[in-house]
């Protein structure tokens, strides 16, 4: 299957960026999305080499020559490329699910304030401007005995994140590569309008009323085009009883 199949299959699919008033603020303002470099997303185990994978390559590849009278191990070359290759990977993290996640609301934004951005998987795909989306395959690391591509390793994630149900825009920088993304220490930016592409925009369902004004002010200032599809969490909606 190539990497825009299960979009094809999947496109209808709703997708979700969850994130703080703050940031969704930045994301109107610059009409932006923030791809985080891998080894800035709070996980150690991002593109990591472990278990059968790591003792793969042990075994299978044979000491390389650093230099005059100094040579390399395997050991020694995976510690020096995987932090290399964490710092040419950038992803913008998105939930693919038909509902809400009470989990994402608390983890991203806090106990009563926050937003989540919902748009579907055939629109975030045609808004990526190139950058290639992939689902997030969860898995006990190194589970596969062979060498890794960078791009399977930056599509792993270990499977306590198994509910995160994550889909990631990837962005693999290459040196001689002409850049079409802006450059900054920890990420990239890419364009992108959510007045264009989002489907609507949830407020936090424990949010007060002061907090869906100030983020209804912010759509009316910065995006006009959203402020009919600001709407509370479906999550708010009380029982009929």
């Amino acid at each position: 299957m190539t990497d825009t199949d299960w979009i094809a299959r999947d496109g209808g699919r709703t997708v979700w960026r969850y994130m703080s008033f703050s940031r969704f603020v930045w994301l109107l303002q610059r009409k932006q999305l923030w791809l985080s470099r891998a080894d800035k997303l709070g996980d150690p185990w991002e593109i990591a080499l472990a278990g059968d994978q790591l003792d793969h390559i042990v075994k299978r590849q044979p000491i390389t020559p650093l230099g005059e009278g100094k040579r390399e191990t395997a050991m020694e070359r995976a510690a020096r490329i995987i932090p290399a290759w964490r710092e040419k990977t950038f992803v913008n993290c998105w939930n693919a699910s038909e509902h809400e996640s009470h989990a994402l609301w608390r983890i991203y934004c806090g106990p009563t304030e926050g937003v989540a951005i919902q748009t579907t998987l055939g629109k975030l795909h045609e808004s990526a401007r190139g950058v290639a989306l992939f689902p997030v395959i969860y898995e006990t690391p190194g589970a596969h005995r062979r060498t890794p591509q960078l791009i399977e390793l930056a599509t792993r994630k270990r499977p306590m994140f198994a509910y995160e149900q994550e889909v990631r825009m990837v962005h693999i920088a290459e040196p001689d590569q002409a850049e079409t993304l802006g450059v900054q220490d920890f990420g990239r930016c890419l364009d992108w309008s959510a007045e264009d592409h989002a489907d609507c925009i949830r407020v936090h369902p424990l949010a007060d009323g002061s907090f869906i004004e100030a983020v209804t002010s912010a759509v009316e200032y910065y995006a006009p085009g959203l402020r009919d599809r600001v709407e509370w969490s479906a999550m708010r909606d009380p029982p009929p009883v």
